[in-house]
């Protein structure tokens, strides 16, 4: 979990005016096309979930706004993030997991999928003291429009993100399309950030090869 301290933040006069907020997040919600996601895991045998993570994760990678947090007050850049996800439990309950991002979509898979069904079999609601993770749930029976994630620390700069229900257009037949609720904070991400990710996760979940 490798970081380094940030001596000059660049947005230092955002990050001290938000953090005077109680809940400085903001959040939109995108509909992608995740028609390709879902066909490499489908042909491959992996979870569609894990996958739409995974390409999310590795598009957000290359923007270094997103890697930014304040820890022990300090402000730091982690080198790289990881999914940090809600999955389903016994008795429709959910547990938490946490995985380790890697470049390589097959190590990844091969890594992530027995820890995925272990979370499942049981309850684990552990919080990570690390703090380079994009956190990602599904609620796939809501075709929702907007979303807000739970949060109780103004300067936690994690993304947030939720998958909803997928359909397909009228006018896009054979398309799947999800829409994505995605939370951030003021402190750290502003809308043009918010739309250089959103560009980026569309072309990552467009080429998933």
């Amino acid at each position: 979990m490798k970081h380094r301290a940030v001596e000059s933040y660049y947005r230092q006069e955002h990050l001290d005016f938000y953090l005077r907020y109680r809940s400085p997040f903001w959040a939109v919600t995108v509909d992608f096309d995740v028609t390709a996601v879902r066909d490499l895991a489908r042909a491959r045998g992996y979870p569609i979930y894990l996958n739409l993570c995974y390409f999310f994760v590795k598009a957000i990678q290359g923007l270094e706004d997103f890697r930014y947090r304040l820890l022990d007050g300090e402000v730091v850049l982690y080198e790289a993030l990881h999914p940090g996800m809600t999955v389903p439990a016994p008795d429709g309950r959910f547990s938490f997991l946490y995985l380790d991002y890697h470049p390589d979509t097959e190590r990844f898979n091969r890594a992530a999928m027995p820890k995925l069904e272990e979370a499942s079999e049981r309850v684990a609601l552990g919080e990570s003291r690390h703090r380079n993770y994009v956190f990602f749930t599904a609620l796939p029976g809501v075709p929702f429009t907007s979303f807000v994630h739970a949060s109780d620390d103004p300067g936690d700069g994690a993304p947030r993100v939720a998958f909803g229900r997928f359909s397909e257009r009228a006018d896009r037949a054979g398309r799947t399309f999800a829409p994505v609720g995605i939370q951030v904070n003021h402190a750290f991400i502003d809308g043009l950030m918010m739309g250089e990710l959103v560009e980026r996760v569309q072309a990552f979940y467009d080429d998933p090869r």
